[in-house]
């Protein structure tokens, strides 16, 4: 599945300039198929993130990161800056591009409070989310 999902997205960025929101919405989908059971996240847990509820607890934490890691966010166990730019760059529609590199700007440094890459890709969604909830988007 972990594989689909990569082809998929490198598929969708080979042939066109970014992803549609409902593209990024089925891509979404497959991830969090992926990722809930990995994390044993219930959907209580999960679902409340698309309206910026951030429960704080462990399965929600590595939920997170599972997402992150598969969205090439994630490079040798630590948030990855530069490839969330990229992978922003490439994937996001151009309506929600400039706001989305903002807000990762803005949140580049929450990670490094954080050893736990599970704590860390929390805390760096919910500042997301906080810099600019119209345009945040959560499988």
């Amino acid at each position: 599945m972990v594989i689909l999902v990569i082809v998929k997205l490198l598929f969708i960025a080979s042939f066109c300039q970014s992803m549609t929101m409902k593209q990024i919405r089925q891509t979404g989908k497959m991830m969090r198929k992926t990722c809930q059971p990995k994390a044993e996240a219930t959907d209580a847990q999960i679902d409340p993130i698309k309206d910026g509820i951030f429960i704080e607890e462990k399965e929600t934490m590595c939920y997170m990161a599972c997402i992150m890691k598969m969205a090439n966010a994630i490079k040798n166990g630590k948030l990855n800056y530069e490839a969330a730019m990229k992978q922003a760059d490439l994937l996001l529609p151009d309506e929600i591009k400039e706001p989305a590199k903002a807000a990762i700007t803005a949140c580049r440094k929450v990670a490094d409070s954080y050893k736990d890459i599970c704590e860390a890709s929390f805390h760096t969604t919910k500042c997301i989310h906080k810099e600019n909830p119209e345009i945040f988007y959560f499988p």
